[in-house]
C-alpha cells in the first residue's frame, strides 16, 4: 500500500467510504482486517457530497448555511440604520454569496437549484433596500437598486471562468483530465465570455 510505503497508517475508524451511483451498491472495503464504513453523503472541504448526486440536496445544504450566516447579520448589518446600502451589498458579496455558491464552479445546475440560489439572495436583498413582499416590488428592482447581478447568472459566468482556467492548465493536471471538474455550462463565443468576466469581477 502507499500508506505504508511512506510509514504511514490509515485509521479504519476515521475513513469513510462512498460509492457515486443512482442505484446504491453495497461496498465492501477492508483495512488491516477492519471494515471500512460506508456513507450516503460525506462533506468533504464543507462541501456535501451525495452517493445519489443529488443536486437539490447538496445545493439545499450551502442554501442553509448561507442562510444561517445572513441571520447572524440580520441586527448588526442589514436593519443597520446607520449603514450605506453600498456597505451592505459588499458585506453581502464577500460574506454571504460565496457561502451561498461554494463548489458551484463544478456542480451542474438545474431550475430547481437556481431557485434555492435567487431564494436566499432576495431574502438578503430585500432587507439591504428596505423592501417586504408587502411592498410587491419585483426581484429585478430590488437587484437594480442593490446593484447586484443575479446569483444564477452570477454563477453561470463564475462557471465558465473556471472552465477557461482548466483549459490554460497543462494535461497532467487532475481537472484537466477528469471530467468531473469540467464545466457542464454550453461553450459561448469568446467575446461573450471576456465580456462575462469582466462583469463578474464588477459585481
Amino acid at each position: 500500500m502507499t500508506a505504508k510505503k511512506y510509514n504511514m497508517k490509515v485509521s479504519a475508524a476515521k475513513t469513510k467510504s462512498m460509492v457515486v451511483s443512482r442505484n446504491p451498491i453495497r461496498c465492501k472495503l477492508e483495512v488491516d482486517g477492519k471494515m471500512i464504513e460506508q456513507v450516503m453523503e460525506f462533506k468533504y472541504l464543507g462541501a456535501l457530497l451525495t452517493s445519489a448526486k443529488d443536486l437539490g440536496t447538496e445545493v439545499q445544504d450551502q442554501a442553509l448555511k448561507a442562510a444561517r450566516v445572513a441571520g447572524c447579520l440580520n441586527e448588526m448589518v442589514w436593519r443597520n440604520k446607520y449603514m450605506a446600502r453600498e456597505s451592505k451589498v459588499r458585506v453581502y458579496k464577500t460574506i454571504v454569496r460565496p457561502v451561498l455558491t461554494f463548489a458551484a464552479e463544478t456542480r451542474a445546475e438545474t431550475k430547481r437549484t437556481k431557485q434555492q440560489f435567487r431564494t436566499v439572495e432576495m431574502k438578503v436583498l430585500r432587507k439591504i433596500a428596505g423592501f417586504t413582499l408587502w411592498d410587491h416590488q419585483t426581484n429585478e428592482s430590488i437587484r437594480d437598486a442593490c446593484n447586484v447581478q443575479d446569483v444564477a447568472k452570477w454563477t453561470r459566468m463564475r462557471r465558465m471562468m473556471w472552465s477557461e482556467h482548466v483549459d490554460r492548465m497543462d494535461e497532467e493536471r487532475l481537472a484537466k483530465s477528469d471530467p468531473a471538474f469540467r464545466d457542464t455550462t454550453p461553450k459561448t463565443p469568446p467575446h461573450t465570455q471576456t465580456l462575462s468576466s469582466e462583469r463578474v469581477l464588477k459585481n
